[in-house]
């Protein structure tokens, strides 16, 4: 039989070492996402391309916005800094607004007529990932919890993304909306939200709504639009409609 004595000296060394394989392993597994996340952020970077220097330091600031934080806590004021250090910089005339169509904004040429958000550099590094902190931790972390909250990393990075867009954006702008939707003009989308409310007359004088459709119809008369428009009148913008045959969105958008 075995006593209470060499009984509890098992259960002691038991307890010690699940004790020690959860030390090893968490953070192994918390150093291997930091890692890959960075990882990711710094080839991206480099493809763009940009110099590994000033990638290096965009991942220095960019991680300043979260890191440490609970992700409900950063807001859009957090990437302020990213922002003021990394300014968008190619040609405010060449900007294309859009909402709800992902697919078809794909179908823009890099460097050729129009620079949508995504064909900047941060813009480009960061689409198509998700990122957050937790309080008190240094680690980067890249699963679904990062977004379970209203505000959130992500949400607030593109939110201040789409702000500074807008307000370096200039002279005529184009708009690339989806006619076979509704509501085109989602006002709970980022374009309504923090775009159309940050262009400013003068530096913005026109917005140009292309609208891509599968069939020409009627379809620039939608309420949602009309709505634009207003909100537009009253800045002082000026507004225009077409609608474009999906079939033809291609060449249009690469004609400049």
């Amino acid at each position: 039989m075995v006593s209470k004595k060499a009984l509890a000296i098992g259960a002691t060394v038991t307890v010690v070492v699940v004790m020690v394989v959860v030390v090893v392993v968490v953070p192994s597994v918390l150093l291997t996402q930091k890692a890959e996340f960075r990882e990711t952020f710094m080839k991206k970077c480099l493809e763009f391309p940009e110099e590994k220097d000033i990638c290096e330091r965009a991942w220095v600031h960019f991680e300043k916005a979260y890191v440490g934080k609970n992700p409900d806590t950063v807001t859009p004021d957090n990437y302020k800094e990213l922002f003021d250090e990394f300014p968008f910089t190619y040609p405010c005339e060449k900007s294309l607004l859009w909402s709800k169509t992902s697919d078809l904004v794909k179908l823009v040429e890099k460097g050729k007529c129009y620079v949508p958000i995504g064909h900047t550099l941060l813009g480009y590094v960061l689409n198509g990932l998700i990122w957050c902190g937790k309080k008190n931790s240094p680690e980067t972390f890249t699963d679904d919890t990062c977004v379970a909250t209203d505000i959130n990393p992500y949400i607030s990075f593109w939110t201040m993304a789409s702000i500074r867009y807008a307000q370096h954006t200039c002279k005529e702008v184009k708009v690339l909306l989806n006619g076979d939707v509704k509501d085109p003009y989602d006002t709970k989308s980022f374009l309504a939200e923090s775009e159309v409310p940050y262009l400013e007359h003068p530096r913005v004088t026109k917005l140009d709504v292309i609208l891509a459709v599968q069939k020409k119809g009627t379809q620039c008369n939608d309420e949602s639009l009309k709505n634009l428009k207003n909100e537009l009148k009253q800045k002082g913008i000026g507004y225009d409609c077409n609608e474009v045959l999906r079939s033809q969105l291609e060449k249009i958008l690469n004609t400049c």
